[in-house]
């Protein structure tokens, strides 16, 4: 039956949701399978209000289309994260003023923060029905976007780091339900104190991902394939009442927690000073080269003070 017979409001068509969304997020679909690649100008993303808020636009209105059958969500060339700030008109890096905790402009914090990523958050676990797939590939700060999915897949060039401590805030945006909930409470309390450096081989030996692709190109083949084994293998209705047994416990986690989390992450950041600035995502890039080189050499390299070091490790 049509909506004009049931008198029901039609859902927004994928081609209009694809144009509100371009700035951010690059879409195809075919046989039911939309894949979304975040993207600033065609390029890496840099995190800022646009994607911030964007997103849970989407999740609402991918969610609510029914011709969406899997979603794919993950990031666009060398990295899933370029940096965090505003591009102008002219590509230039301006800084991320939206997110300033300053007296004046506080009332940003739950506007462009609080709000926004809560609705990210709560629209990626609860507003989608269908089976999500996220590609990581290389290097990348809000994993919770590519972990929240129910299968994630990587580049073999990439890592992440948990930059909240790093930067003076507490992580209550949801990242630290991912993170714990995926690589256990001991290990994600060490990785976020010391802001270990995760690569592909630890995220797949620490459970956070399920299969490491060759480079961004291979890891969205790959994910179109598995799509498309899951529609070959469900049905319609079948698939989507899956994957919300699978999410319950994800569910159960952001219901008693992310709010209040958010909360608390919010008045550190406005009592204590954030830094919202590029050069620690910068520093933390030098950091991983040094980690993925001593992986190829079967070496280790711990977080110390001044910086680590080739180390042997103790099995």
């Amino acid at each position: 039956m049509s909506h004009e017979e049931l008198g029901t409001i039609p859902h927004m068509p994928f081609e209009e949701y694809k144009e509100k969304c371009k700035d951010f997020l690059t879409m195809t679909r075919k046989n039911g399978i939309l894949e979304a690649r975040l993207h600033t100008n065609g390029d890496s993303l840099q995190w800022c209000a646009q994607a911030h808020q964007g997103l849970h636009y989407f999740f609402d209105w991918a969610g609510r289309d029914p011709e969406n059958e899997v979603i794919i969500l993950g990031g666009t060339g060398k990295d899933l994260f370029k940096g965090i700030g505003r591009v102008d008109k002219k590509g230039e890096w301006q800084p991320a003023t939206e997110f300033g905790s300053a007296p004046d402009i506080a009332w940003r914090m739950y506007e462009y923060q609080y709000l926004d990523g809560t609705k990210d958050i709560e629209g990626q676990v609860f507003d989608i029905q269908v089976p999500t797939i996220g590609v990581w590939n290389g290097a990348a700060f809000h994993t919770d976007l590519v972990l929240f999915s129910d299968i994630t897949l990587c580049t073999e060039d990439a890592w992440t780091t948990e930059m909240h401590f790093r930067t003076n805030m507490v992580p209550g945006d949801g990242i630290q339900i991912a993170w714990r909930e995926l690589m256990g409470r001991k290990r994600y309390a060490y990785a976020e104190l010391t802001g270990e450096i995760i690569t592909a081989r630890k995220a797949l030996d620490l459970g956070m991902v399920n299969e490491i692709c060759e480079d961004t190109e291979a890891a969205y083949a790959r994910a179109q394939e598995i799509a498309e084994l899951i529609i070959r293998t469900g049905t319609r209705v079948t698939r989507r009442l899956t994957v919300q047994q699978l999410r319950k416990p994800w569910k159960e986690d952001i219901a008693n927690e992310l709010r209040n989390a958010f909360s608390t992450e919010m008045y550190v950041t406005a009592t204590e000073h954030s830094p919202h600035e590029i050069s620690f995502w910068q520093d933390a890039h030098a950091e991983a080269e040094l980690v993925k080189a001593a992986e190829k050499q079967g070496k280790v390299v711990r977080p110390r003070i001044g910086g680590g070091q080739f180390e042997d490790e103790i099995k």
